[in-house]
């Protein structure tokens, strides 16, 4: 009996241990969302601020799509993330988030933020903190982050909406 007991056991494990139960194709794809805060040849550097963190995360995506400056994306990763600082990886998909404008405003949100970063040019590593736009006053107010800077420091602009 203890033969047939030990023989079960054995064959127990190793039907468990071939099993093709795999979770990995049932897992999403990777998701990055932030604004586009800066922009070279075939790549864009995404940052996304988040309060609940002390370390919010920069990446530069490798994309052959022309995506402008100041907006809002969704990115599914393609493979995976260099883990340089901003880290680095490819983009398989860029989805861009629309903005509200509001109706008040002559600018979009992406007008604004581009005006914000040509304000703060020396701005090593630019972090959109929030956005706001306030009807009664027709101004938008952003703040932001230096990434790379030992300080942490808001930097408040205001833009005439």
């Amino acid at each position: 009996m203890n033969k047939s007991l030990l023989v079960f056991m054995i064959l127990a494990i190793l039907i468990c241990g071939c099993s093709n139960n795999s979770d990995s194709a049932d897992q999403p794809e990777p998701e990055y969302i932030g604004y586009v805060v800066q922009q070279e040849e075939n790549r864009i550097l995404v940052t996304h601020y988040d309060e609940q963190s002390e370390l919010n995360d920069a990446i530069w995506i490798r994309t052959k799509k022309n995506i402008a400056l100041g907006q809002k994306v969704s990115i599914e990763l393609d493979g995976g993330i260099e883990t340089s600082y901003p880290a680095q990886a490819s983009a398989k998909n860029i989805d861009i988030i629309k903005t509200e404008q509001p109706e008040a405003s002559r600018l979009t949100q992406q007008e604004v933020i581009i005006r914000t970063l040509d304000h703060f040019n020396t701005i090593g590593l630019p972090f959109v903190k929030s956005i706001h736009y306030s009807e009664a006053k027709n101004v938008w107010t952003v703040v932001m982050l230096d990434g790379q800077s030992d300080v942490v420091k808001d930097m408040e602009y205001t833009v005439e909406g």
